[in-house]
């Protein structure tokens, strides 16, 4: 039986961004589906429509350049010594101790570490097939920084990137629960850490 596919996955088979393996099991699926993947395709779909239908507006150039700035070094990350690597400090699935830090949720899974930027927590909740929200916060070593950028990644490819807000907060939906690594840089510094979001 084809697995159920996620909603991700539903959004590039409808842009016609899957290999024509999986593209053709995802139709497969599609064309026998319950209710909810039914629901998702058709909310995709309608999205799109909208969204042609919608007058689109140049961002200014710096804008646009910023942006392209980002998206390019989120998915051409250079792999070097630079980075350091966070240290997992609580995990809910290993019920470690941790002081100060609340218990594990039996829909989710908490985990919090210690990096060179300061400790982050996050908390990841199934959305849906394959996929779960992730809220979390930095607490910040340096209070002079001007913020962080957040990139999830699955065997090295990016799926899901964020910026926290000015509080160190960051709140990401929809992110497949097959990302390992999630890499956050601020400035000259950059961090990484191994993910495991699933939720058992």
């Amino acid at each position: 039986m084809t697995a159920r596919p996620s909603f991700t996955e539903l959004v590039d088979w409808v842009e016609g961004r899957l290999v024509p393996e999986r593209a053709d099991a995802v139709t497969a699926y599609v064309d026998t589906a319950d209710p909810e993947t039914a629901d998702a395709v058709e909310w995709i779909r309608d999205f799109h429509h909208h969204a042609r239908s919608m007058p689109l507006e140049q961002p200014p150039a710096e804008l646009s350049a910023r942006l392209r700035s980002v998206f390019t070094g989120l998915h051409e990350p250079q792999r070097d010594d630079d980075w350091s690597e966070a240290s997992l400090l609580y995990d809910t699935r290993l019920g470690m101790a941790a002081a100060g830090v609340r218990s594990a949720d039996d829909d989710g899974v908490h985990l919090a570490f210690d990096s060179e930027l300061g400790r982050f927590v996050l908390d990841a909740v199934p959305a849906g097939s394959g996929e779960v929200d992730v809220q979390g916060m930095v607490a910040l070593a340096d209070s002079e920084r001007s913020g962080i950028d957040l990139a999830f990644l699955e065997r090295g490819t990016l799926r899901r990137a964020a910026h926290a807000t000015a509080d160190g907060r960051f709140d990401v939906r929809g992110v497949p629960t097959g990302v390992d690594e999630l890499w956050l840089s601020s400035g000259g510094t950059r961090v990484r850490a191994v993910l495991d979001l699933r939720s058992t």
